[in-house]
């Protein structure tokens, strides 16, 4: 058994990794806690995050670990053969609530208009889509994780998936969020 469950950073991947590897009885590899501080990544203060400046030698330690069942937690699709996994699930999360979520977790916000861009514009759908023929979409953003965790749990293990096409733009745009986010963006962009 070898998942990978990917999105957007603050989706949700870690907790339903967690969740999942526990109730099928495998690994969760949380790809950012592996690589945190190896000599390959710099920590960047403004988002708060590793940046990697060696994808071949994060990608080398990531397969030292890939034996056995695992669950991978990662939006950093590169750092993966198109083999190492079965099974894809995109997580999706309504962007004006991932938004609140991440304010609430203090986030920058520059990293916080990051990330709802990449949710809004399918970055992470598009380049899964780009690298594997058959990814399943869940929209988590009014599921609670263990709900997450049993339909994930029923597709792997039974085949009984479900999948669910997530466009944001129609919603953004009816709600007024779109404004909000280019207001936000032009004001808080590098000048």
């Amino acid at each position: 058994m070898r998942v990978l469950i990917t999105g957007t950073p603050g989706v949700g991947k870690t907790t339903i990794c967690r969740g999942l590897a526990e109730a099928l009885g495998a690994r969760c590899i949380e790809v950012a806690s592996l690589l945190a501080g190896k000599e390959f990544t710099l920590w960047d203060p403004t988002s708060q995050t590793y940046d990697i400046l060696d994808i071949n030698r994060a990608r080398r330690l990531l397969q030292t670990e890939l034996v056995g069942d695992y669950i991978i937690d990662t939006h950093v699709l590169e750092l993966l053969e198109n083999d190492d996994v079965e099974r894809i699930f995109v997580l999706r999360k309504r962007p004006d609530v991932l938004y609140e979520e991440l304010a609430r977790r203090g986030w920058p916000i520059k990293k916080i208009l990051d990330n709802v861009w990449a949710e809004v514009l399918d970055y992470i759908l598009v380049r899964a889509k780009e690298r594997w023929d058959q990814l399943i979409q869940l929209d988590v953003t009014y599921r609670r994780p263990d709900q997450t965790v049993e339909l994930i749990r029923r597709c792997v293990t039974n085949g009984e998936c479900i999948h669910e096409d997530v466009d944001w733009l129609e919603y953004i745009n009816e709600n007024g969020f779109v404004e909000l986010l280019e207001r936000l963006s032009a004001t808080y962009a590098p000048s």
